[in-house]
């Protein structure tokens, strides 16, 4: 008889009584859903700004990793690799450690909220969903990092001679 109570309770409040402070189920559902809601935006907006960090994170390595060994491709182009070899070795390089990255990632999110998140809330008034989404939907984006980025570096690099970049790093 809820929904016959909720009536009455309504046309009660409406009609009789204004005033009447009553907490209903429907009332509690309410809130409940406005509360989830807030903790979904709180919780997406706090993923996006971690993505973010991580990538332009991963970002500042490779170009670093790229940038201070100038010397070493230089001296490699000297001896005989050609600009081709250099460029796909460093894709090559860029596709490892994003590999390396989001294998890591998979298995530590996975035994983190899967293992340790699920036991923090087991015993709690909510639902637990597990998902790797927000990580499956980065993993594009870290892949098209990891090929752009090493091709933009060495499109930079090549901008100098060969004896100019074992010059400037010698000297």
């Amino acid at each position: 008889h809820i929904e016959s109570m909720q009536a009455f309770l309504d046309e009660y409040m409406a009609s009789t009584n204004p005033g009447l402070p009553v907490t209903s189920r429907q009332t509690m559902a309410e809130q409940y859903q406005t509360q989830t809601r807030s903790s979904a935006v709180m919780g997406n907006a706090v993923s996006v700004v971690i993505a973010l960090v991580g990538v332009l994170n991963f970002i500042n390595s490779m170009v670093t990793a790229i940038v201070s060994r100038r010397r070493e491709f230089a001296v490699m182009q000297s001896v005989g690799m050609t600009k081709k070899q250099l460029c796909r070795m460093l894709v090559n390089e860029g596709l490892y450690y994003a590999g390396l990255t989001l294998l890591f990632s998979y298995l530590i999110s996975a035994f983190a909220v899967g293992v340790v998140v699920r036991a923090m809330v087991e015993d709690g008034f909510t639902t637990f969903r597990f998902t790797l989404l927000p990580l499956v939907a980065c993993t594009p984006v870290l892949i098209f990092f990891a090929v752009l980025i090493p091709y933009l570096c060495f499109r930079n690099l090549e901008k100098h001679s060969i004896v100019e970049r074992l010059r400037a790093a010698a000297g």
